[in-house]
């Protein structure tokens, strides 16, 4: 068997196999040795068994199959609905709507809305005259016609004006002058006349919600709504 069978029966890699000093054998006679001769041989090993390949899906991210929870979805905010526009008509002290300005311009800051009546909650002062007031709804709750919440515009709405208090303002408060009674008639409205600077000092609390009149651009009139 030659050396070139052994190395093709063996399972050896494939590599470059030098064979060295492939010398002829000498002869018993003591003749000299054949030179030596220097051979390269490349043997291919048999191909080892292809890997399984990888399970396409296996690779692939799993799913994510877990039920959307729709509580915890942002709700989409619907537009609010335009209430009735401000007129000269008293508002229902617990109507569900907020009023409307249409001719109002409310890119240009704070000023007064139209003349007429607003129901509205003055929530700040501005200066010693000027108080800022926003319209409100009433929200019902429990069924009771006069249980529940007043609202305003929602948060980012721009809807708000500022007007200055007259100085000869008519205030009916619906809890006394010193705040500690219940002066209010059939419809939860205020009775009680009070001073301008009592209502100054409730409109800078920011907690007086009232059927507000404006005239000529100054808050002539506020009757504050007793809501329990």
């Amino acid at each position: 068997m030659t050396t070139f069978d052994l190395f093709r029966r063996g399972a050896v890699p494939a590599v470059a196999v030098t064979l060295l000093s492939l010398t002829a054998c000498s002869s018993a006679s003591g003749t000299s040795a054949s030179p030596t001769v220097t051979a390269t041989v490349t043997v291919t090993a048999p191909a080892s068994p292809a890997e399984p390949s990888a399970d396409p899906a296996a690779s692939e991210a799993p799913a994510d199959d877990t039920p959307t929870d729709p509580a915890t979805t942002a709700p989409t905010r619907k537009p609010v609905k335009a209430g009735p526009p401000i007129t000269d008509k008293t508002p229902a002290p617990f109507g569900g709507t907020i009023q409307s300005d249409p001719d109002h311009d409310f890119t240009k800051g704070l000023s007064p809305s139209s003349d007429g009546v607003v129901r509205g909650q003055l929530v700040a002062m501005h200066d010693e005259n000027v108080a800022e007031y926003r319209p409100i709804k009433f929200v019902k709750e429990y069924g009771g016609s006069t249980t529940g919440h007043f609202e305003g515009p929602p948060e980012g709405d721009v809807t708000a004006f500022a007007a200055p208090i007259a100085a000869g303002v008519v205030f009916l408060s619906a809890v006394g002058c010193d705040g500690k009674d219940q002066t209010i008639d059939g419809d939860y409205l205020g009775t009680e006349r009070c001073s301008r600077d009592k209502l100054v000092l409730r409109a800078d609390k920011g907690d007086l919600r009232a059927l507000i009149t404006v005239k000529g651009g100054q808050i002539v009139k506020v009757t504050e709504i007793y809501a329990a």
